[in-house]
């Protein structure tokens, strides 16, 4: 039989044929005279195997092996890769499910499929946030980002912060810190770059709050200087100069906490025994 024979009767093209040439699942049959190739019934009924366990969901850099073994061994091996196969399709099925109700979540609450879940539902309680198509290009970079690389401790300290400014009702002071700093010139004074920071740190005080100390005095890692890269990369002299100055301010708050819970650690506690009348009579 031709290539175009067999391709017809087992339901598949003559690409998929040489497709399995190539992958070693069916063997080269010999030519004819006229230079094409003679397929016999046996590939005809290899190819129809093949294209069976694919159809099961075996991978076919898999199906060569699991043929050998089944024509070596019998029932008992094809079972077993019939066991494993199963698990496999059950922990794709509930990969899939999983992908499934995150497509659902993202489509019910308009959420950006740029960003995980819980990230988008974070921007979009910022005011005037709802996507990230409202945001710069370079907020948006960041952000995107950002919501890749949080892991779920730090997206817990961020949403206690988002909640934070808004139950305090601090997105317009944030809002005109942001503006002038954004207005800070270059070479702007000392003076002035200092009552900025100094603004920004008392403005903070619920903010700085939630923060995790922990957190704040270990070195940064390569994740969180690429980040700081990336948020800080339009800033002048002057402007990064104020940030370092409110990040060195937070570390000196966030240093006084861990040495107050430190010192209430190491306090011994004083343990008060029962008052027993018949001591004293």
């Amino acid at each position: 039989m031709r290539s175009n024979e067999v391709a017809k009767l087992a339901g598949v093209t003559v690409r998929t044929l040489r497709h399995y040439h190539q992958l070693g699942l069916l063997s080269e049959p010999p030519r004819r005279a006229n230079g094409y190739r003679d397929y016999s019934p046996a590939d005809v009924a290899r190819v129809l195997r093949i294209k069976r366990l694919a159809a099961l969901g075996f991978p076919l850099s898999r199906i060569g092996d699991v043929l050998e073994e089944m024509d070596a061994e019998g029932h008992a091996t094809s079972a077993s890769a019939l066991d494993e196969l199963d698990r496999e399709l059950a922990l794709e099925i509930a990969r899939l499910q999983e992908q499934r109700r995150t497509i659902a979540e993202l489509r019910a609450e308009h959420l950006d499929p740029d960003l995980p879940v819980r990230f988008a539902r974070i921007l979009r309680k910022l005011a005037g946030v709802d996507s990230l198509a409202e945001t710069s290009p370079d907020d948006r970079t960041a952000l995107i980002v950002a919501a890749h690389l949080y892991d779920e401790k730090e997206l817990g300290e961020l949403e206690r912060v988002v909640d934070t400014i808004a139950s305090e009702r601090l997105v317009e002071a944030m809002e005109r810190l942001d503006e002038k700093l954004c207005a800070l010139a270059p070479d702007a004074p000392e003076q002035e770059r200092a009552a900025l920071a100094a603004e920004s740190l008392e403005t903070l005080v619920p903010v700085i709050a939630c923060f995790d100390a922990a957190n704040w005095l270990r070195p940064a890692t390569d994740r969180e200087r690429f980040l700081d890269e990336i948020a800080f990369a339009g800033y002048n002299e002057a402007q990064q100069d104020v940030y370092d100055r409110i990040e060195r301010g937070i570390e000196e708050i966030m240093t006084e906490r861990a040495q107050r819970e430190n010192a209430t650690a190491a306090s011994p506690q004083v343990v008060h025994e029962p008052f027993d009348s018949d001591a004293t009579s």
